[in-house]
């Protein structure tokens, strides 16, 4: 099987609309009940890609996942600190594997970068996610009970958390992937 993790560009929005479009309609992986624009995500793509990556993973030259990270929360004490997320096409191999290796591109982009703690938010029904963020070295950080109702369900959330690097008192700010991926 042929794969190739790339850095996301606009022409990609159509493809992550879609594929976050079926999780919206579909599942309880996200607490959103409506789909962004296909404006609204070529701009994520475009404003993700100044300070944190954003990869696209294809099969046999066809989309089949994206992940990207973003700001955790916009305080400056906060800049070591990201969100990282993952989405594989309904249609992607199963049991491949994938899922894992785009992560694990993102992750080594992070950490690599300079940031030292990064955080998945996942549904509490969402066991497949939990369990690869489990066997990547995310712990349980939180749960927070009953956080969101879609489709007539409470719902949990869970943080998982890792630490990328143990960083001194006074760190340099992180390397923007921008700069990161010109060198």
């Amino acid at each position: 099987m042929n794969t190739v993790i790339r850095i996301a560009t606009k022409d990609d929005a159509r493809f992550v609309n879609d594929v976050y479009g079926y999780y919206v309609t579909n599942t309880n992986v996200t607490f959103y009940t409506k789909n962004f624009s296909l404006e609204a995500h070529t701009e994520k793509i475009e404003k993700t890609l100044v300070n944190y990556p954003f990869y696209i993973l294809e099969v046999e030259g066809v989309p089949c996942g994206f992940a990207y990270a973003s700001a955790l929360r916009p305080q400056d004490a906060y800049q070591w600190t990201v969100e990282a997320t993952i989405y594989l096409s309904p249609d992607a191999p199963k049991r491949k594997g994938l899922g894992r290796m785009l992560y694990q591109k993102l992750l080594d982009t992070l950490q690599a970068q300079g940031f030292q703690t990064v955080f998945g938010v996942i549904t509490g029904t969402n066991e497949a996610s939990l369990q690869m963020h489990r066997s990547m070295g995310f712990a349980q950080a939180g749960r927070f009970h009953r956080m969101g109702n879609k489709g007539g369900a409470w719902l949990d959330v869970v943080w998982m958390e890792k630490t990328l690097a143990v960083l001194d008192d006074h760190p340099d700010p992180p390397i923007p992937v921008s700069v990161y991926t010109a060198q």
